[in-house]
């Protein structure tokens, strides 16, 4: 784990087709599945069915760009040190600012992981309601922590990859039920509008996009399949991984938030329709557009809240494990304890906690505490030669990463603001 920063010279590799890059996809669709979660769905719903077509811009092409900004960086980071990003900060910055990542990310993605739960019984729920939604909580819980206990990392990423198709299949096939205005698509996309009263939305589109555990996850990744040993000659290949895999999430965001602007906007502005969750706009679409429809929107809420479920318990234990040290093994004790605790905590929670809304917003201050921290520490370590060697920004990169940090912090500091109620 402990390798020396990338030197000039690199094993020569051959050149790749697109296609063949896109076969080797994996780190960056974890990224994916995590955060295409129940809180993503119901935020981008509520920004179409409240805003129409408006906020697509900060839900789609804001928020997937600095995504992909800060995750191509950290990502390359872990390319140049051979190290996963929480091993890389207890070696340059000590034990304490890892204790302190440790805590942010295991309670935070725990936190997360009870709207998650949410999900999976408000989908599974609608499509079967004689069944309790404890039922289903328990089942896909069990289900998803006996395949992190395999501890085979190949078998996590073609897992996450199929769930992200899954979800993206379902919504997008629900996208062209409705036949949307392509040209008002286009507007939304690109040309940046704040409705009167949207700005809560605008906050929870981007940072339910952007969180800071992705950061730690995909470094964790590239050192899994093993891209650290050849850097230079992978450096493409991480990229396009990277890239591919955000842009197919931000189809999938986009697909949500384009129902409801089509379905559901007229009907918020002609009878005031409200939705509160990710299950009022399945329920609402069932008599609009019919039972496959409605079938087929649980079907990716169902995606949603699976794939981001073992994403939060992995990278909890990704986090914990190198941060104190301990071996990188997906199979040792210790992992396995991390991730089973945050694995099973929410189903409690979820199960007990009638309105979770003050574990979002306990989330979303830790989220707004850790994002433009991590993103920054990231920035400052890639510009390091010592660090990154030829890997290190170049003066785009730079510029990139310091709008994509000065984001993160405008960002955090109003989630935290909202979060304490001072917004």
């Amino acid at each position: 784990m402990n390798q020396e920063p990338v030197a000039a010279a690199s094993q020569v590799t051959k050149k790749q087709s697109i296609w063949s890059y896109l076969k080797q996809v994996g780190p960056g669709m974890l990224v994916v599945g995590a955060f295409i979660g129940t809180g993503t769905i119901t935020s981008v719903a509520v920004a179409g069915t409240n805003y129409g077509y408006d906020l697509l811009w900060a839900g789609v092409t804001v928020a997937i760009l600095l995504t992909i900004i800060l995750q191509e960086m950290s990502a390359r980071l872990a390319l140049a040190t051979g190290q996963p990003l929480a091993t890389t900060i207890r070696h340059r910055l000590g034990l304490l600012p890892a204790i302190i990542a440790i805590l942010a990310i295991a309670f935070g993605n725990a936190i997360y992981s009870v709207g998650n739960e949410n999900g999976v019984g408000l989908a599974l729920g609608a499509l079967f309601p004689a069944v309790p939604k404890v039922f289903w909580m328990v089942l896909v819980t069990f289900l998803y922590w006996l395949l992190l206990m395999t501890g085979r990392y190949n078998l996590y990423e073609k897992f996450i990859t199929g769930i992200v198709a899954l979800m993206g299949v379902a919504f997008v096939i629900d996208l062209l039920v409705v036949k949307p205005e392509v040209g008002a698509i286009v507007r939304g996309l690109t040309i940046p509008i704040i409705p009167e009263g949207s700005m809560m939305v605008v906050l929870a589109l981007i940072g339910t996009t952007v969180v800071p555990y992705n950061l730690f996850l995909q470094s964790a990744g590239v050192i899994e399949r093993g891209w650290h040993k050849d850097p230079l000659g992978n450096l493409s290949l991480m990229r396009v991984d990277t890239i591919f895999s955000i842009i197919v999430g931000g189809i999938v965001t986009a697909s949500v938030a384009i129902v409801g602007a089509a379905v559901l906007h007229p009907l918020h502005i002609s009878q005031g329709l409200e939705i509160k969750s990710a299950a009022d706009i399945a329920l609402t679409l069932k008599p609009l557009l019919g039972q496959a429809a409605f079938a087929f929107f649980c079907l990716g809420l169902f995606g949603a809240a699976v794939s981001s479920m073992p994403m939060a318990s992995l990278s909890a234990a990704y986090v914990v494990t190198q941060s104190f040290g301990w071996p990188n093994n997906l199979k040792d004790w210790r992992f396995r304890a991390v991730f089973t605790v945050v694995a099973w905590v929410p189903v409690f929670f979820a199960a007990v906690t009638k309105n979770p809304i003050w574990t979002i917003i306990f989330a979303q201050s830790v989220n707004g505490i850790i994002l433009p921290v991590a993103a920054a520490f990231v920035l400052y370590l890639i510009n390091k030669k010592e660090v990154a060697g030829e890997l290190k920004n170049n003066t785009l990169q730079n510029l990139l990463g310091l709008i994509a940090v000065g984001v993160a912090l405008w960002l955090g500091l109003r989630m935290i603001l909202t979060a304490l109620g001072a917004m």
